[in-house]
């Protein structure tokens, strides 16, 4: 090659190498340019607030921040190869292949929330947000970011169980309860006010107003009342009448309005009940007042009060136990006070005691065991009573105690019982005065034994003039007709026996020992002479006798040989006999009859048995059975005891029970 050429080549070379360094110069700052923007890339991927992940298409990681190697608490470089699946809840695997196969699929960001799980295993809610990503060699990749949203769920889950709370309480408030914006229209409604506009659901309601539910009319005053509310900002309360179908409906209404915490208007809020039995009983107790106003005018302020108490007892418990007369708490299951009454208090403070110390917050058991320690008795079997029916042992407890003062004796009646059902243990105690009762009952007591020794003594009277009106009887006029009929017999006797009067004279006879014979049975049936002479048992065979000859009812007697009675009781043993005879000939249709007297422990046991149709055990007990009401009597006022067994059609046994020393006066001790 010439020479020239050669020297052009050479500079040629020199200038290609000059070039050749400038473009090595330039490669070499354009690669450390890019080691230092992917330093800086690394350093702001890692460093980055956000929890990033770089899946390939098997949804394996290849590349993740340490966000989120802290969010899956795994090391890094241990998670790289990984899958991602294995950071899932079970209750998740599901959403992630359909999130994962939607995001190697569309190039669209989307997301989607689940459960993730710890290395350590502990569960927690992340939001998943993904993006297809095509690599230079155009491999896929999904770009992938987490957000921790525990927080968020627990808040939302909170959120969501005070809904339920809230939407639990309003639907189970036995009005209509609802809740309007501004412009009228319903944000939340309950279960009652569905139902009272034919729907099933309180949400079909939301964003209607009240023209959608009600005619205009009605529903332009419903419009115009939450006006008011929202002008005034004051609660108000309206009852309003409704026709429907020829029916009259009446409700009560409130209203108050709404207000966020900077006092602005956010709406209204409204409850309704239905109140026509209550406005139908004060229209009824209006007429009847304008019926009867002369008779009861005194009486108009009494029910007004009555009527006034009526309305407040229905807003506040307070105001009805404290309504109540008697002395009433309330105790829990330790026997804690929980509520007492006004007059509890007041019983309180007159018994010596201090209200604050026996009202709520005491135990009424210390209350009882501190009583008792003092003046141990009705305290003491109080406590013992609630402790049995706090421990089950039984239902309610009952107790008459006295609890006088210096100057008037008073009684009181406690009752503690159970409040049925579930739910807590309650006991209420009520402790009423019964003074009045307590001497009305003894003024009866009192009475009824001045009656029975009246009675007793009537019966007395009775038979002692019974006697002497028979003895008079006997031997008055039994004696004069004997004399009489002495007389005539001897006329008759002195006379021929073709005299003509002897005929007559032989019928006066005749009359005369009639007569003789009625005197005879008058004054048996008065009293019986041979019972003052002969004794009881003679005098109950001749009966048995007589009542044998005149019903034809057999009578069988089984009789001691001796019974040593007093006259008094002899009279009303054979009272009772006759009575019970009687008896038996009048109802019981019996062909036979049985009476047997025994003494046993110092008591004659009498028994009268008869094969009748029977008597009912509770004859004893009917007030028109006059004849067994006075054998009763005859037995109790000398200390016996008359019983009824028996059934009907099986024959009927009356047992007497009395002692053998009744009626006998009572000894009188000599001083020595």
């Amino acid at each position: 090659m010439p020479e020239p050429t050669a020297e052009a080549l050479l500079r040629q070379a020199r200038g290609d190498q000059t070039a050749l360094n400038a473009h090595t110069d330039v490669a070499h700052d354009m690669q450390h340019e890019l080691r230092a923007s992917r330093d800086r890339y690394l350093s702001l991927f890692d460093h980055a607030p956000t929890a990033y992940l770089l899946l390939d298409d098997k949804g394996r990681i290849f590349e993740l921040n340490r966000p989120a190697a802290t969010l899956l608490g795994a090391v890094g470089s241990k998670s790289l190869g990984r899958r991602f699946a294995r950071f899932l809840h079970s209750d998740a695997i599901d959403t992630w292949r359909q999130f994962l196969r939607h995001g190697l699929q569309h190039d669209d960001i989307h997301s989607c929330e689940l459960r993730l799980q710890r290395s350590s295993c502990e569960a927690f809610w992340a939001r998943l947000s993904g993006r297809r990503h095509l690599k230079t060699d155009g491999t896929v990749v999904l770009q992938l970011a987490l957000e921790d949203i525990s927080e968020r769920k627990q808040l939302e889950q909170t959120l969501l169980e005070k809904e339920r709370h809230q939407r639990a309480l309003l639907d189970n408030i036995p009005f209509m309860v609802w809740l309007k914006d501004i412009d009228g229209r319903f944000l939340a409604v309950n279960r009652a006010f569905a139902r009272s506009f034919g729907g099933d659901r309180a949400e079909e309601f939301v964003g209607k107003n009240d023209f959608d539910l009600v005619p205009p009319a009605l529903a332009m005053g419903y419009v115009a009342a939450d006006r008011e509310v929202l002008a005034s900002r004051r609660r108000i309360m309206r009852e309003e009448e409704t026709h429907n179908n020829g029916h009259s409906t009446w409700s009560e209404t409130y209203k108050a309005p709404v207000l966020d915490d900077d006092g602005k208007l956010l709406g209204t809020v409204g409850f309704a009940r239905e109140i026509t039995a209550r406005k139908e009983a004060e229209s009824a107790l209006l007429h009847l007042n304008d019926v009867l106003e002369e008779e009861v005018a005194e009486r108009t302020a009494e029910v007004d009060a009555r009527s006034l108490a009526l309305s407040e007892s229905e807003r506040f418990f307070r105001a009805t136990i404290d309504a109540l007369p008697s002395n009433l708490c309330v105790l829990d299951e330790s026997a804690g006070i929980v509520a007492v009454n006004k007059a509890w208090r007041e019983f309180a403070a007159a018994n010596g005691g201090n209200p604050d110390q026996m009202s709520e917050g005491a135990n009424y058991l210390e209350v009882c065991d501190a009583s008792a320690t003092g003046s141990p008795g009705s305290a003491l079997e109080v406590a013992n009573g609630i402790r049995e029916i706090l421990a089950g042992k039984r239902k309610s407890f009952v107790l008459e105690y006295e609890c006088s003062t210096p100057v008037e004796q008073r009684w009181f009646e406690v009752r503690i019982s159970r409040f049925a059902g579930e739910g807590p243990v309650r006991l209420v105690v009520v402790h009423d005065n019964i003074t009045r009762r307590r001497q009305l009952t003894s003024a009866q007591r009192e009475t009824s034994l001045r009656l029975k020794r009246l009675a007793a003594h009537l019966e007395s009277v009775r038979e002692e003039q019974s006697t002497r009106i028979a003895r008079e009887v006997h031997d008055e006029l039994g004696g004069t007709l004997t004399m009489l009929k002495l007389s005539l017999a001897t006329t008759m006797d002195s006379l021929a026996e073709a005299a003509p009067l002897a005929a007559p004279l032989q019928g006066m006879l005749e009359q005369v020992d009639a007569a003789l014979q009625t005197v005879k049975r008058i004054s048996a049936n008065l009293r019986p002479g041979m019972l003052d002479t002969l004794g009881l048992l003679a005098t109950i065979r001749w009966h048995a006798d007589q009542f044998s000859r005149m019903t034809g009812i057999a009578v069988e007697l089984d009789m001691p040989a001796y019974v040593s009675l007093t006259a008094e009781a002899s009279t009303a043993v054979f009272r009772i006999i006759q009575e019970g005879l009687t008896n038996i000939a009048k109802h019981s249709g019996a062909k036979k009859v049985s009476i047997t007297a025994v003494t046993h422990k110092g008591n004659l046991i009498l028994r009268i048995w008869d094969n009748g149709r029977g008597l009912p055990k509770d004859s004893l007990g009917k007030h028109d059975s006059f004849g067994l009401i006075g054998m009763l009597e005859r037995a109790q006022n000398l200390g016996g005891e008359l019983s009824l067994s028996g059934t009907p059609q099986s024959g009927t046994q009356l047992t007497l029970r009395l002692p053998l020393g009744a009626g006998a006066a009572p000894a009188i001790r000599r001083k020595a």
